[in-house]
């Protein structure tokens, strides 16, 4: 329900939502202005980091089509480096093979 412009006590359009949310990153003091969008992103982020998974973000981002969250994953640095640690280095693998 709409509470903070005209017309009062109507249902919340996405513009409003869009108005609120840049005009409270404002508020805030923030670098640069924050969008829904921008929140979205986050939150599938936040979720896949955590070690959620994609049929998860995609039910939380009440998308229908399963290939529908990719877009909005936006994996953490720290992910990333693990994973290229996990990748045996090829020096270790020829001495393990005895090449």
């Amino acid at each position: 329900m709409n509470l903070f412009r005209p017309p009062y006590g109507v249902p919340v359009t996405t513009d409003a939502i869009g108005e609120l949310v840049e005009s409270l990153s404002r508020r805030a003091g923030l670098g640069r202005v924050i969008t829904p969008r921008m929140c979205r992103h986050a939150m599938a982020s936040n979720v896949t980091d955590a070690g959620g998974s994609l049929d998860e973000v995609q039910a939380l981002l009440g998308q229908k089509h399963p290939g529908s969250p990719r877009p909005y994953l936006h994996p953490a640095r720290s992910r990333l480096r693990e994973a290229v640690d996990q990748v045996p280095l090829p020096r270790a693998l020829m001495q393990e093979t005895g090449r």
